[in-house]
């Protein structure tokens, strides 16, 4: 496959979307961010990217009447994981074959959180938070997961890749 880019951003998206029941199952459930601690993530900015992200997913989910979700400084080392991983794989993936941490569930469990849920969304290209989020709330899988009712915490992670390209990642989880 060749890829070619074009002057305007090109936007891939991907979710894992399905419902989990137990630890250990390939899963996901829908989440949102309430507040960015003080936390690094990926170089330049990125920071800021990311606590934009948590105020911008806690904002959607007060309009749909949810309660707003807690920062969780594993799930964002989770998110840190995955968005790190993806840069230096070159690809926007949930599983990332040939990545230290290949499964969400690896990635929670080297960050040490113990989950009765979780979910995660991705995203890659975007030059702003708030085309991030945009982005997400136009996809139905992204949506669910960013409104869901089975997540209490999120972590977000950003990185860039060398030529500069936003990574994004939201971890969504419920504790045991």
């Amino acid at each position: 496959m060749s890829w070619s880019f074009r002057p305007a951003p090109v936007v891939w998206l991907l979710v894992l979307a399905s419902a989990c029941a137990t630890p250990g199952s390939a899963c996901a459930t829908p989440a949102s961010p309430t507040e960015m601690p003080d936390a690094p993530a990926g170089g330049g900015g990125t920071s800021a990217m990311a606590g934009t992200i948590v105020q911008l997913t806690n904002a959607e989910r007060a309009n749909a009447g949810l309660p707003a979700l807690k920062i969780n400084s594993r799930l964002m080392e989770a998110a840190q994981l995955q968005a790190d991983q993806m840069v230096r794989l070159g690809r926007l993936e949930h599983v990332l074959s040939g990545g230290q941490y290949p499964r969400p569930e690896d990635r929670l469990a080297a960050a040490g959180y113990e989950w009765s849920a979780y979910a995660e969304n991705i995203a890659m290209g975007q030059t702003t938070a708030a085309a991030a989020m945009d982005s997400w709330m136009h996809s139905s899988g992204h949506r669910a997961n960013i409104l869901s009712t089975k997540v209490t915490e999120i972590g977000i992670g950003v990185a860039r890749d060398s030529a500069g390209r936003p990574y994004y990642v939201q971890v969504f989880g419920r504790p045991r």
